[in-house]
């Protein structure tokens, strides 16, 4: 206990808080306690190793380079010293998270069953990524400014309870499906691939859970591991998507001419398929607003966070459109891999799109259990970022033997965006309206602090919520509802968020007085 070598003191050997000189961060110190370590035993040694620096533990190599290894933040918040991921690496992680097999899968929808021609597809679908990022953006601030989770963050608005029992299950519920879809989507481009090079066709459902596995596994890693992985992983991505377009651009199949493609003949321009899209694009990307401050809480300004994120978004909405969107008008198939293993027999060259399935879909996957992850622990603090990501994983892998979630992926991912396209509504206005960009750090973690409100709900935000979801269903796909969506549960929390104060002062008003008159 005393001074000296490899001793520690009664708070560990933590490194103390510069001004207070306490072994405590003060932003944490009122709820997140100080956990025992993994080597403690009950009833034994109950003291605290030094937190490592960088978040992530790391080891040392055997020529003494650093080896980046498990990340160990959860949901408190990434010091200020340790934000310097500039806009490179975030739009390589951003932009490789798009780049996936799902997306190609609604840009080929857009075209088989939207009956949008190419070029209307692309714009439909580029316009939706546009939109949701622009919305998007603001809610990822509490990520750079503050190293906050975006669970976490979501406390000020849902309230302390509200964003641990509604908005993290939602992100959980949502993260999960696209990590199944993922999974089973390469799975079909895997088996026709492998069924073209041997004539054999392997089961679906082995293959799906076998991929799905090895992407859990490196998922849960962390972001540091993400990070170095998906940076790898983009100019791979990148070479295989061009592979796929080589393929198209020299198939003798005259249906594959980039003349003929572009006219699309079989396919007609509508206001209904065009809006349809934008909302089914955009809805997609707004299940993302839980948590797309997590990816952002270790990037140096705001300015590198707003060209990483949309311009990654944008580019690969552009390119995956195009490249689903190709298949689906020369041949009506909405899995590009599928229409690719019919242009070519070469054996080497569909070893390379093999590779692609696999690589493109590692990457969002990654990034979905990750998110997920750090929204479970936000539910449950007590299983920790890595065990929360392993429980996460399991779950997905489990899901990705039904081939329901991509066999119907419009059904699924539109009722998804009918939740995500509200609740931005009110996160967006509770942030830019309600409280003008400002967050109460420490509030954030007091079960019993400003973020309260009733019984650890925001009910404001809630109803408002329940409103525009109400509103959502109702509207037809004509009228471009993610907008509506939007626009409707922004509008109600504001209304409601200020009825809510002014019941809250007069029940605050009438408690006081009873306290004088028994007094």
């Amino acid at each position: 206990m005393g001074p000296g070598t490899r001793r520690r003191g009664s708070a560990g050997n933590r490194r103390r808080h510069r001004r207070l000189r306490d072994p405590r961060h003060p932003r944490l110190q009122s709820l997140d306690d100080l956990r025992q370590h993994r080597r403690a035993q009950q009833g034994g040694d109950r003291l605290l190793h030094a937190t490592r620096n960088g978040g992530a533990r790391r080891r040392r190599g055997r020529r003494g380079g650093r080896v980046v290894a498990i990340e160990g933040y959860g949901v408190e918040p990434v010091p200020r010293e340790l934000r310097v991921v500039g806009w490179r690496d975030l739009f390589a992680i951003n932009f490789t998270f798009f780049l996936n097999p799902v997306m190609y899968v609604l840009g080929a929808l857009a075209v088989a069953q939207g009956g949008l021609p190419l070029p209307w597809a692309v714009l439909a679908m580029v316009t939706g990524q546009a939109l949701a990022f622009t919305v998007l953006l603001p809610v990822a601030e509490v990520g750079v400014d503050h190293g906050l989770p975006g669970q976490v963050s979501l406390r000020a608005t849902l309230g302390f309870w509200g964003a641990r029992l509604l908005s993290s299950p939602y992100r959980v519920v949502a993260a999960t499906y696209w990590f199944a879809a993922q999974a089973l989507t390469s799975a079909y481009g895997f088996q026709a691939i492998v069924q073209t090079m041997t004539g054999n066709r392997l089961p679906l459902v082995p293959v799906a859970l076998g991929l799905a596995a090895v992407h859990a596994v490196l998922a849960l890693l962390g972001f540091d591991v993400m990070r170095y992985v998906l940076r790898v992983l983009l100019p791979l991505s990148l070479a295989l998507t061009g592979v796929l377009l080589s393929l198209y651009l020299s198939a003798g199949d005259p249906r594959f001419s980039l003349h003929r493609v572009l006219r699309s003949p079989d396919q007609h321009l509508t206001w209904v398929g065009f809006a349809t899209y934008v909302t089914v694009m955009c809805g997609a990307s707004l299940t993302l607003v839980t948590n797309v401050a997590d990816i952002c809480r270790y990037t140096r300004s705001r300015r590198d966070m707003r060209i990483g994120l949309f311009g990654s978004a944008v580019t690969s909405a552009i390119v995956t459109t195009f490249i689903g969107g190709y298949a689906a008008a020369a041949t009506g198939e909405s899995n590009p891999f599928v229409a690719v293993a019919g242009l070519t027999h070469a054996d080497a060259v569909l070893a390379v799109v093999l590779v692609a399935v696999v690589v493109q879909s590692l990457a969002a996957n990654v990034t979905n259990v990750y998110t997920a992850g750090l929204s479970l622990v936000n539910s449950v603090p007590l299983l920790g970022r890595f065990r929360a990501s392993a429980l996460v994983a399991a779950v997905s892998i489990a899901l990705s033997g039904f081939p329901d979630f991509v066999t119907h992926a419009q059904h699924w991912i539109v009722h998804l965006g009918n939740v995500a396209a509200p609740l931005t509504g009110v996160i967006l206005a509770d942030y830019l309206l309600v409280r003008r960009r400002h967050v109460d750090v420490q509030a954030l973690y007091e079960p019993r602090g400003r973020y309260r409100y009733i019984r650890g709900v925001n009910i404001a935000a809630v109803f408002a919520t329940g409103i525009a979801v109400g509103a959502y269903y109702a509207l037809p796909h004509a009228a471009v509802k993610v907008v509506w969506g939007i626009a409707i549960g922004g509008a109600a929390y504001v209304v409601l968020a200020a009825v809510q104060r002014v019941v809250g002062s007069r029940a605050r008003a009438t408690s006081k007085t009873r306290v004088r008159w028994a007094e």
